[in-house]
């Protein structure tokens, strides 16, 4: 498989974060291995305005996000996400392809309780 990643992020990431988005990309990245038939992902880090902004994309067979919601894979996606305060937005067409895009914002004081404590 062939990743294909840039980054833009000058800042140290608060470790719950880095940690968040590492097991978002690690899950994201399994997934298009598994199910999209393509050898080929390409992913986006940056931060901007305050966010940290992580993208997952692949040009592959796609999936009814609204069939697969309650999937344990998405499922934790959301959650680890959640818990830094942050959003996933997950945009699939049947043979379009699939973006995974993470914001969370960037500063531990906006970090919710359970992610820090």
């Amino acid at each position: 498989m062939q990743i294909d990643c840039t980054h833009d992020v000058r800042s140290t990431l608060p470790p719950e974060t880095g940690l968040c988005l590492f097991r978002v990309l690690q899950e994201a990245l399994h997934n298009a291995a598994k199910h999209s038939g393509v050898k080929r992902i390409e992913v986006q880090l940056r931060e901007e305005s305050g966010e940290i902004h992580l993208s997952v994309r692949d040009f592959g067979k796609g999936f009814d996000v609204e069939a697969a919601r309650r999937g344990l894979g998405l499922t934790s996606m959301r959650e680890r996400v959640r818990l830094v305060n942050g959003t996933i937005s997950i945009d699939s067409k049947p043979m379009g392809g699939t973006t995974i895009h993470v914001r969370v914002p960037f500063g531990l004081e906006r970090f919710s309780e359970r992610a820090v404590g």
